[in-house]
């Protein structure tokens, strides 16, 4: 089977020759391929050279665009911030607390960064399309306000200037159906969102309830293709249910912390659920350790055909063993198939 095929037979319930897996090596490209991150992060080519050095290491079922969503609140000014091994970042937020930004419109998807995110995700559709699904990521429209204004100015709004919020909210929607609609266009076969101000640990329950999800169920109905909902960086097992009615949700990545059974007991049988490897934590871990990690969740999974393994968190760290991510492989094909 191919990867597709894999992936499909978890959204339908199916059974496959063995699970389907993942791991988030957008930036691991840039190791294998020996690219600079800065050229690795610029260029689109140099992207999809290093993706293929990623399907022919450990050949993962779902390959990802590249992860960096600074490039959103890049485009609409600001300072970035290059690192050796890391993906860009943003120095400061691009606007000050009391500013509010102006919609790009088509401008947004011509800013350079962002325009690398459309034009990597279509080169990988071109290459790997029909036998892998390819994973763009994009900012959640209630996160945005957070990475052009701050964390702490765009929550001060939310809880005390609801006109501004409400306005701050219809540039993050516009923005996000602009992109996502962008990534669908160029062969993406589904969008993970990383939501963290949906989360009780940031905001308020009456925040929740009468802003933000409204805000998230407004946009992701109006999506052009299947959403994944990823943790963002949270724990989101005790908020799950009050996701499970969002529109066009395909999918739910946890994290590590959160229990997979419990998951699958709130959001029923029909849904995928992925997860949940720390995948930053596999930097410290040796190969036999990953090897035994992985083959101990897939044992308790081996009945759930709606699951695919997966990295949680961001990026798998520039320094991780090529060995660890191999006994990650070696573990999923030894569990062998899906019942």
């Amino acid at each position: 089977m191919t990867g597709m095929e894999r992936v499909l037979c978890a959204l339908h319930g199916k059974p496959a020759d063995r699970r389907a897996f993942t791991l988030a090596l957008s930036l691991y490209g840039a190791r294998l391929s020996g690219c600079p991150t800065q050229e690795y992060y610029s260029d689109p080519k140099r992207y999809l050279e290093g993706q293929r050095k990623v399907v022919r290491l450990i050949d993962p079922d779902i390959v990802f665009a590249p992860f960096a969503l600074p490039f959103e609140a890049l485009a609409y000014g600001g300072e970035g911030v290059w690192l050796d091994n890391f993906p860009p970042n943003v120095r400061k937020p691009p606007f000050r607390e009391h500013e509010t930004p102006e919609p790009l419109g088509d401008g947004l998807l011509c800013a350079p960064g962002v325009s690398y995110l459309v034009e990597s995700t279509r080169l990988l559709a071109l290459e790997f399309g029909p036998s892998k699904p390819v994973c763009a990521v994009a900012t959640a429209p209630v996160d945005l306000p957070a990475m052009l204004l701050g964390i702490e100015a765009w929550l001060e709004t939310l809880l005390f200037d609801p006109e501004r919020a409400a306005r701050l909210m219809d540039l993050a929607e516009e923005h996000f159906l602009r992109l996502t609609g962008a990534f669908f266009a160029a062969g993406a076969a589904f969008v993970a969102i990383p939501v963290m101000f949906a989360n009780l640990r940031l905001v308020t329950p009456a925040l929740l309830e009468d802003a933000v999800l409204p805000a998230l169920a407004r946009a992701f109905g109006q999506a052009a293709g299947p959403l994944v909902h990823h943790h963002g960086g949270n724990r989101i097992l005790d908020h799950l249910q009050r996701f499970s009615s969002l529109p066009n949700v395909a999918g739910f990545l946890l994290d590590p912390r959160d229990s997979l059974p419990q998951a699958r007991d709130i959001i029923g049988p029909g849904r995928l659920v992925l997860g949940n490897m720390n995948g930053p934590g596999l930097a410290r871990m040796q190969p036999d350790k990953a090897y035994a990690s992985v083959s101990t969740l897939l044992a308790e999974r081996a009945s759930d055909r709606a699951f695919v393994l997966a990295s949680s968190h961001a990026d798998i760290p520039f320094d991780t063993s090529p060995d660890t991510l191999l006994a990650v492989r070696r573990a999923v094909v030894d569990a062998g198939a899906v019942a």
